[in-house]
Parts: C-alpha cells; sequence; structure tokens
C-alpha cells in the first residue's frame, strides 16, 4: 500500500455536541428525579403541601465554558432551609417569639428561641438520584449517537 494513503475523517466536533447534549439530558432527568424523590420522602408533618410545591427545577441545564449546569431545589420559602439544616430561631426585632399554644385555641405562648431539628428532604434525594446522573449521560449519548 506504498504510496496510498487513507484519510481519516475527523468528527470531534459532532461527538462534542452529541455529548453535551447527553450531558444536558442527563442533569435535567437527575434533577427531576431528585425533586420528585425529595416531594415524597421527606420527614415532616406536612400541613399544606406548600414546601413540597416548592420544590422543583429552578434552572433548566444548559452549557456552560466549563460543563454543564442546572439548579433544583425548594424555591420561595422562608423555611425551606430550616427544615432541611435545622437550627435555631430568635426573634429579630421583638422580645420574644409567639407561638400559636397547641392546647387551647387561638392562645399562644411566648419563647426567646425555638430550635428547629434537621428534616433533611433534599439531601437524602440528591444522595439517592446522583449517582444514577453517569448512567442517564451515558444513555442520552447512546440515544444521540443512533440519530444521525
Amino acid at each position: 500500500m506504498a504510496g496510498k494513503s487513507k484519510s481519516l475523517k475527523w468528527y470531534g466536533k459532532a461527538v462534542t455536541a452529541k455529548m453535551e447534549q447527553a450531558q444536558i439530558v442527563g442533569v435535567n432527568q437527575t434533577m427531576a428525579a431528585a425533586s420528585a424523590e425529595a416531594k415524597q420522602n421527606n420527614s415532616w408533618q406536612n400541613r399544606t403541601g406548600t414546601l413540597e410545591g416548592s420544590i422543583d427545577i429552578a434552572d433548566y441545564a444548559r452549557a456552560e465554558k466549563d460543563g454543564v449546569r442546572g439548579t433544583w431545589g425548594a424555591r420561595d420559602i422562608a423555611y425551606a432551609r430550616i427544615h432541611e439544616l435545622g437550627g435555631t430561631i430568635r426573634p429579630k426585632t421583638a422580645k420574644a417569639l409567639a407561638i400559636p399554644d397547641p392546647k387551647k385555641a387561638g392562645a399562644v405562648i411566648l419563647v426567646q428561641s425555638v430550635t428547629i431539628p434537621a428534616r433533611p428532604y433534599l439531601r437524602p434525594a440528591a444522595d439517592k438520584e446522583y449517582p444514577k446522573l453517569a448512567s442517564r449521560i451515558k444513555k442520552g449519548f447512546e440515544r444521540a449517537s443512533k440519530r444521525k
């Protein structure tokens, strides 16, 4: 075969584009699964459904210069963070906190602080779903590779 050269056709840009799209699909699927898991498997006593209703994808996955990024979690709920992490609540301007008295309708109990135990719901969902991210990206890449 001397004198004859075979040329190699480079598909690098196409492969990179397919991989980026597969990453976006995988991240979106993982965020959706984690959101559903957090809504269904939590340890708090639900009264209104407001916190569960706030759990969703905040920003769908998008390509950035250093990879693919998306955001999910509880949105626009002031008490979401303290449920997840726990903490102590103290009055900012008042002398005490007014807590509804469970024994007397309409009555309150005045306290200096309230300690809320951690009731994680986002982290356990992430811990369950994030390990599946690589396989979701792989499946997305395989599907994209079958399409031409």
